[in-house]
């Protein structure tokens, strides 16, 4: 039976955690982030008498000691990483035969941080899923496997993610039959790798000086349930905008970027076409 340490959060990291468990995996210890709800990890590993642990493994000197201790007593085969938010010391995860993370991107493409956003942003049409070894610097390990993911022109940031999240379990597990296969490992092409960082609420302020394709993109890519993509009306007023559509029959003898209501709809227009917005929020902050 391989053993393995579980390093996860969410609903994401709970259908991980299962999916190893139903597969005959012996999960040693699992470290996850507080959450406590009926779909996490905390809250599964206390329902199945898992050992599992709160912590950052770079600060918290009686875990790390505990880990290590745990690695010392047994040969553990892997270490896995499923949306998992503090980085993992050298120290550990190198006393593991496999230490491995799923990323949400084809990578090298999209390294770093919400690259299912980033990839709708930029217009993508292909994105996909990669599972790859743990190294020191972020994202670059060999790849193990990959799937492909075809990214509808209407889907938001969140419906590529909850795409993402229906494969990651079986990723998982189609990693895991191919290394114990002994399939050869991927290097990562350095030549086309591409690092994307942290997206903050601030960033979704919208420059409507720009085409109609990359204002739709940069929209539906943080539209609700996230931040959202946000200007402001004449009154100072915040509004969130979370879908539009070009509309052809309206014309605005306007600067661009200035939002006009026309029989309760909302137009605006930007470099190459009028835009109406089809449904929006206002910030009540």
């Amino acid at each position: 039976m391989k053993k393995v340490i579980f390093l996860g959060f969410g609903k994401l990291g709970k259908d991980c955690l299962d999916i190893l468990l139903r597969n005959g995996y012996q999960v040693e210890y699992i470290l996850t982030h507080k959450e406590e709800k009926a779909e996490s990890v905390d809250t599964y590993a206390k329902n199945n008498n898992l050992d599992y642990s709160y912590g950052d493994l770079r600060k918290n000197i009686e875990l790390k000691n505990k880990l290590e201790q745990l690695l010392k007593d047994n040969k553990i085969d892997y270490l896995i990483s499923i949306n998992y938010r503090y980085i993992i010391p050298k120290n550990i995860f190198n006393k593991v035969d496999f230490p491995i993370n799923i990323h949400g991107s084809l990578l090298p493409r999209y390294r770093g941080r919400t690259p299912h956003v980033w990839n709708i942003i930029n217009g993508e049409k292909i994105t996909g899923i990669t599972c790859h070894k743990i190294e020191e610097t972020v994202d670059t390990g060999d790849i193990i496997f990959q799937e492909e993911i075809k990214i509808d022109d209407t889907w938001t940031g969140n419906d590529l993610l909850e795409e993402m999240q229906k494969r990651y379990p079986k990723v998982l597990l189609t990693s895991l039959q191919r290394i114990e296969k002994g399939e050869k490992l991927l290097k990562q092409d350095e030549e086309i790798a591409t690092y994307y960082g942290k997206r903050i609420p601030e960033m979704g302020y919208i420059n409507f000086n720009t085409s109609y394709v990359d204002l739709y993109n940069f929209i539906r890519a943080q539209s609700y349930p996230y931040p959202g993509a946000y200007c402001y009306l004449e009154t100072g007023k915040k509004i969130i905008i979370d879908k539009v559509i070009e509309n052809k029959d309206v014309q605005l003898e306007t600067e661009i970027g200035k939002i006009i209501k026309i029989n309760n709809d909302y137009y605006v227009k930007c470099r190459d076409a009028v835009v109406r917005i089809l449904k929006y929020r206002y910030d009540e902050n």
